[in-house]
């Protein structure tokens, strides 16, 4: 009876020195993120998760599954509110039927440059976005900023709003589709992004909107060479965690994802500027045409965007009315 009495206070005292142990393991947080690994947004990204890992070692770290293997940009904010990835990487346009107020800070025309742009994602407006985040089951960490989105075109150079009139526009968003629809355009949203090069190429199509950038790596100046600089809107790139998954967190944990992102993401703001100027010259030595369009055109075309703009935040509500009125002070 002694030795069962003996043995089982041995094991006990076994158990108990593994619960240390046990306690201190460090937890895997999944990220899930797609795109080229050398875009300056990516490499900031990875800054991010070296850095976060390095502050929260031994507690939680960050394991990156990157190029779409889990999920790619269509479908990632889902994925993220369901919890099927902790974190997940969401290009801004994927989230809009989802999260319709992040329209708000994308609508084109509306800023004038990408320091607009990231002043909207501060104060109050800030506070909006994230509140109607939250509401469908994701936290936002930061913000990337990618360089403004220009026009480039199989049919000339755009110098006046005219330009426009029967250009036919490959567009996967709604609003600007509207807005191109108001300038006399012919707007095509039935083209897929894997098909839209070949469109281009096969004249089905004339121009398509992308940044200098993204155009650039996805080879739009090889089949639409004329490329006019017009900032139409600026699209952002969000690192979102699940909602209920961020709830579990420790507050310095919460508070280190969050600020060594910001930094981040003030470092693509500054980043974006730089690569527009050095992939301008790109698109220049391989052949595109590039120019830029007036001050004075883009004043008429806003004319006709506000319209739209308006539009969109009378059919959104409260939150939507103020976002914009927040983001044209």
């Amino acid at each position: 009876m002694k030795k069962k009495v003996l043995m089982s206070v041995c094991c006990l005292i076994f158990a108990l020195t593994l619960l240390p142990v046990a306690a201190s393991a460090e937890k895997e947080l999944k990220l899930a993120s797609w795109g080229p690994t050398q875009h300056f947004v990516a490499e900031a990204r990875a800054e991010w998760i070296k850095e976060v890992n390095e502050k929260l070692a031994g507690r939680y770290k960050i394991v990156d599954y990157p190029g779409g293997q889990l999920f790619g940009p269509r479908d990632m904010h889902t994925a993220v509110a369901r919890g099927s990835v902790d974190i997940g990487v969401v290009l801004q346009p994927a989230m809009l039927a989802m999260v319709p107020i992040v329209q708000g800070v994308y609508l084109p025309f509306a800023f004038d440059n990408l320091d607009e742009t990231a002043k909207a994602y501060s104060g109050e407006s800030l506070e909006i976005i994230e509140r109607a985040i939250e509401e469908k089951r994701m936290k936002l960490l930061y913000t990337s900023y990618t360089d403004g989105v220009q026009m480039y075109s199989s049919k000339g150079n755009i110098q006046t709003m005219e330009d426009f009139k029967g250009l036919r526009i490959l567009s996967q968003s709604p609003i600007f589709s509207e807005i191109m629809a108001k300038l006399g355009a012919a707007p095509d949203t039935s083209v897929p992004q894997t098909e839209q090069y070949m469109a281009l190429q096969r004249g089905v199509s004339d121009a398509i909107a992308n940044s200098v950038v993204g155009g650039y790596f996805q080879k739009n100046h090889e089949v639409a060479p004329y490329v006019t600089i017009m900032d139409m809107s600026f699209s952002t790139i969000l690192v979102v965690m699940n909602l209920n998954t961020w709830n579990t967190l420790p507050a310095d944990v919460q508070e280190a994802l969050v600020s060594i992102g910001q930094e981040k993401g003030i470092k693509t703001l500054h980043m974006a500027k730089g690569w527009q100027a050095n992939f301008v010259n790109r698109l220049k030595e391989e052949g595109a045409t590039v120019t830029e369009m007036s001050a004075e055109e883009l004043a008429r075309i806003r004319v006709v965007a506000r319209e739209v703009w308006e539009k969109w935040a009378k059919s959104n509500g409260p939150d939507a009315q103020r976002l914009l009125e927040i983001s044209l002070q």
